[in-house]
């Protein structure tokens, strides 16, 4: 089993963009299947800590966010709606609950997935796995994944250290694991976003994306040839993030080429 480009493509993207691009997933709740992720913290978040959490519209119950994507030439291809259903505050931690669904261009509405965000005051954590959970085609497989975390506040010229994380699947008995590498993460500058939902003050931050796939099974030949085909897509990522808001535009290129853009089009909180 190889991964086509294109769908290797919209896993990183999912992973990189997690705030405004939660949801690109035809899904529906499906009940029975096994989580595992967890988030650490040493101690309750203070009072300024947490209202850093509040600031920001993942963390206001209530809140509902459009995203539109665009393909490399410009054209919407979906709209992607998030709801904040619940949040609430509980060991250390802020946690919403979020409701997405995604729109084609074509009209078609997918349903919808339920996934979750926390904050401890310093970073913001999302667990990419619960998308998968939720998804009906995936009610015989368990997802686990570690916790992809992003810090709250920022400075310009600040290099970020890496982020890794691994999502393992399996189903019938057979398992696949990815990992995935965020490198090079470099703050660089300040730059005021305009989109349809307003203009934002923001920080651009870049980085290299890189995946690894392990799927028990393949024979040299084919490990090969997915190294290779790893190792030809260059991938990176820059992304506009507000403080007081969170993700507000991601771009992903290969090679240097725009493949996808994400911002948000629409608040209502």
């Amino acid at each position: 089993m190889i991964l086509k480009p294109t769908k290797m493509n919209k896993f990183i993207l999912i992973g990189s963009a997690f705030f405004t691009l939660a949801c690109n997933n035809s899904a529906s709740t499906a009940e029975g299947n096994k989580n595992e992720s967890s988030v650490q913290t040493n101690s309750n978040p203070s009072p300024a800590k947490a209202s850093a959490c509040s600031k920001m519209v993942f963390f206001q119950q209530g809140a509902e966010v459009e995203a539109t994507s665009y393909n490399e030439s410009g054209e919407a291809t979906t709209k992607q709606y998030t709801k904040i259903l619940s949040v609430t505050e509980a060991g250390g931690l802020t946690t919403a609950i979020v409701e997405g669904a995604t729109m084609e261009a074509n009209g078609e509405k997918k349903k919808t997935v339920t996934y979750e965000y926390k904050c401890d005051g310093n970073k913001i954590y999302f667990d990419i796995a619960s998308m998968f959970r939720t998804d009906s085609k995936n009610q015989d497989a368990t997802f686990k994944s570690s916790m992809i975390e992003y810090p709250i506040n920022l400075t310009d010229g600040e290099t970020l250290p890496d982020a890794t994380g691994d999502m393992t699947s399996e189903r019938a008995g057979k398992k696949m694991e990815m990992k995935y590498h965020y490198r090079n993460r470099k703050v660089e500058g300040k730059e005021e976003v305009t989109t349809a939902a307003g203009t934002f003050n923001c920080f651009k931050i870049s980085n290299s994306v890189e995946v690894e796939m392990d799927i028990p099974g393949m024979d040299e030949k084919t490990k090969e040839m997915m190294r290779k085909m790893q190792g030809d897509m260059k991938t990176t990522t820059t992304t506009w993030y507000a403080p007081n808001f969170g993700i507000v535009k991601m771009e992903m290129y290969m090679n240097g080429k725009l493949q996808s853009r994400n911002e948000v089009t629409s608040v209502k909180r």
